[in-house]
């Protein structure tokens, strides 16, 4: 008989029950989705770079080395690839040779190609609908598709580095065998080296190689934009997890301990009744330790295993994005078990303690209730009673009940960063397209080439240089630009809105940001190429969020980095220019940057509506349970107010008209978390990065987020009034008279 109770007062209470059991549905949901991704991507990434040799640094030079000398000299693995990009009408396909011992190929589906085959990327050939086993026409001959490519290097394929996302249908990889490369035609006038593990003094190695054959770019793994993404995307999934998963169990336990307090209050006299029949303390609290039970049954182990299933096309999706292949399948036993059994032990604990705090009383205190002083006694402050009635009592209702309205901000207010964080992310990577490569760079070419130059014969061309380096004693990356005096490509602003001019080093708003630097700041680098010392004086700041980067004078930048006076190593034009291709180290199309971004919005609208979901299901049902309880455990008052005369509006205004002040103050408590949050990010996670975006919060997200989550609030307290309409005053004087 007593194991009949749960059940039947769950029914009774749908509203609270359900809401409780959704939020932890989404918690152990979110956990085990997010862990056994992360884990599984991780451990696929892991054991791929380990097998397949990935590279500790590449580097760029004008004439061939004696790899087995510096390989004994130094205690590396060197090797030379080869690489020729070719065109397929309007793809291309950018080919590199097999190597045997640093960034090893593997072909799966499929093999590695032999002569006359070639292996291309899965995600280039998913876009163009082509298999293994289908050819290619490519320089006049045919090769046969072996293989679907993953290189351990090349892990997040972009055509350049200055793309912000991959673009499988116009750009892909592939590897073939040296000879059929060749008759491709392949540049003879840069040699492209990679190195596995670090030599003793990488400083002194540089220094070396720089001066025997003049260093044309050299990267380091940390410093490889298409590795470094891979492992801060890993990095930042699993973080992502706790943090949602924990918020939403903590809010979820701390809602179901107050559900579970009023219910048992509400039961004094059937609970003292069962004393009184016999029944011990244990008896009884083992049955409304069946409440918390049911909560977790129903949402934490259909969370988690809703979260392994979907894990796994997930995983396929993710690991496809960043073309990481799946060597192993790992099966996380752990994770998974923590998705389940973790709110276990957030919902028991809130069950315990509700349970504890009344069954621990005397059978006849329980039988009598919880003697509760009015209003006027626990809330006798003399500023409420100069207000109208209907205020009077809707803040004493509010403030009666604190800890739900704490609850409710608390909610709205993660509900808000979550909104914030998805809205502004949209904007700032569309601010980066219509801003930054509109008023900022407004060069359409930008050629990098593979030699210094002194004499421009390129009409309408604009000359730039640029070096890298490293910030000194950290490992934050800075590239920092040579560029025209009175430069019509790159125009800089300030912070106020003026044109900068470019006399000494101007810096990026993101770059200062990360740093903590301000005008007049000394910013000591470390030359990437020489590994020389440098300490250049902060000339000004200019309104700019993408990269860490600084731009100067190309005549101070020549005579800084010591470099020939007038000479330049890239040009940047409105035009396509007719540069012979063994010249040109790089190139950038921002037309192409632009197209790439617009075919890839769906996937970003995508995760932008899960995160919108998200946060409309996560703010609704928390403002809706609470505001339901209120109605139920005042059904008596509401009954009595309306044989007074109170219309169903005005009921609602007072028994919920604080949570309106509680859905304001949660909201804006939301902002400068989502910034305190953001800046976090930006200055932390993403200090090691070459890359920035204006993340903080602007009127236009704070607007659409306040519309979304208003939304919500207003659906929760229309289905919240539908309640106090269905409450009959007869009825309630009917079960008072009984």
């Amino acid at each position: 008989m007593l194991g009949k109770i749960p059940l039947r007062v769950i029914g009774r209470n749908k509203a609270q029950f359900m809401g409780i059991i959704l939020l932890v549905f989404l918690a152990s949901l979110s956990y085990a989705l997010f862990s056994i991704l992360v884990t599984n991507v991780d451990a696929n990434y892991g054991e791929f770079v380990s097998d397949y040799q990935q590279e500790s640094f590449h580097f760029v030079v004008s004439k061939p080395i004696d790899t087995n000398a510096l390989e004994k000299e130094w205690g590396i693995t060197l090797e030379e690839r080869f690489f020729k990009d070719v065109n397929l009408n309007d793809k291309t396909l950018r080919l590199f040779s097999l190597t045997e011992k640093v960034n090893k190929p593997l072909a799966s589906p499929g093999r590695l190609p032999t002569p006359g085959e070639v292996a291309i990327d899965p995600n280039f050939a998913k876009a163009n609908k082509m298999n293994v086993g289908d050819s290619l026409q490519m320089g006049g001959r045919t090769f046969r598709i072996s293989g679907f490519l993953y290189l351990p290097d090349i892990i997040y394929i972009t055509r350049n580095e200055q793309d912000l996302l991959p673009d499988p249908v116009h750009f892909g990889i592939g590897v073939m065998n040296l000879e059929d490369l060749k008759e491709l035609g392949v540049s003879s006038n840069v040699h492209y080296y990679m190195a596995q593990r670090q030599p003793s003094d990488m400083a002194k190695f540089k220094e070396e190689l720089n001066s025997k054959y003049r260093f044309l770019s050299f990267q380091e793994k940390p410093d490889n934009f298409r590795i470094i993404v891979t492992e801060k995307k890993i990095e930042g999934a699993r973080p992502m997890a706790y943090v949602l998963s924990g918020f939403i169990l903590i809010v979820s336990s701390m809602i179901l301990f107050i559900v579970m307090r009023r219910l048992i209050q509400s039961m004094h006299v059937e609970i003292g009744t069962l004393y009184a029949l016999g029944y011990s303390f244990t008896d009884i609290a083992n049955v409304y330790m069946r409440f918390p039970l049911f909560v977790w049954l129903f949402g934490a182990v259909t969370g988690g295993v809703a979260g392994y299933l979907l894990a796994a096309p997930f995983t396929e999706f993710y690991v496809s994005f960043l073309s990481i292949p799946i060597v192993v399948r790992a099966f996380p036993l752990k994770e998974l078990a923590l998705a389940i059994l973790m709110p276990l032990v957030f919902v028991a604990a809130a069950g315990y303690f509700a349970v504890n705090e009344l069954l621990r009383k005397p059978p006849v205190q329980i039988i009598r209730g919880e003697q509760e002083k009015g209003f006027a006694h626990r809330l006798n402050w003399l500023f409420l009673e100069k207000l109208s009635f209907r205020h009077r009592v809707m803040l004493k209702y509010g403030l009666f009940h604190i800890s739900r309205e704490i609850i409710l901000v608390l909610g709205v207010a993660f509900a808000t960063l979550l909104l914030l964080y998805s809205v502004t992310a949209q904007n700032s990577l569309t601010s980066v397209l219509n801003e930054t490569y509109t008023n900022v760079f407004r060069y359409n070419q930008m050629y990098l080439l593979n030699t210094i130059l002194t004499d421009n014969t390129y009409p309408g061309a604009e000359r730039f240089s640029t070096l890298g380096f490293n910030v000194q004693g950290t490992k934050t990356k800075v590239a920092i630009y040579g560029i025209e005096k009175k430069s019509s490509m790159v125009v800089l602003h300030g912070l106020k809105g003026s044109v900068l001019d470019v006399d000494g080093l101007v810096i990026a708003k993101s770059l200062a940001d990360k740093l903590g630097l301000k005008k007049d700041d000394e910013l000591k680098l470390i030359g990437q190429l020489d590994g020389k010392l440098y300490s250049l004086k902060v000339a000004d700041i200019a309104d700019l969020y993408v990269g860490n980067s600084g731009y100067m004078s190309l005549e101070t930048f020549n005579k800084t980095f010591g470099l020939p006076s007038g000479s330049f190593m890239g040009l940047f034009s409105q035009e396509s220019l007719d540069i012979p291709t063994n010249m040109i180290l790089t190139s950038m199309d921002k037309d192409y940057l632009i197209k790439v971004f617009e075919e890839s919005a769906s996937t970003i609208d995508q995760i932008i509506r899960i995160m919108v979901l998200v946060s409309f299901l996560l703010s609704f049902t928390v403002i809706y349970v609470l505001s339901s309880l209120t109605v139920s455990e005042n059904r008596k008052p509401i009954g009595v107010f309306k044989i007074l005369g109170y219309s169903d509006s005005e009921l609602g205004y007072i028994l919920l008209g604080f949570n309106n002040l509680s859905f304001i103050v949660g909201f804006l408590l939301g902002i400068p978390l989502y910034n305190t949050l953001i800046n976090f990010m930006m200055n932390s996670l993403l200090k090691d990065v070459d890359f920035s975006l204006k993340m903080t919060s602007s009127f236009f997200g704070g607007l659409v987020s306040f519309l979304l989550l208003l939304a919500a609030f207003l659906l929760s307290k229309y289905l919240s009034r539908k309640r106090i309409l269905s409450i009959s005053p007869s009825l309630i004087l009917k079960e008072q008279a009984e």
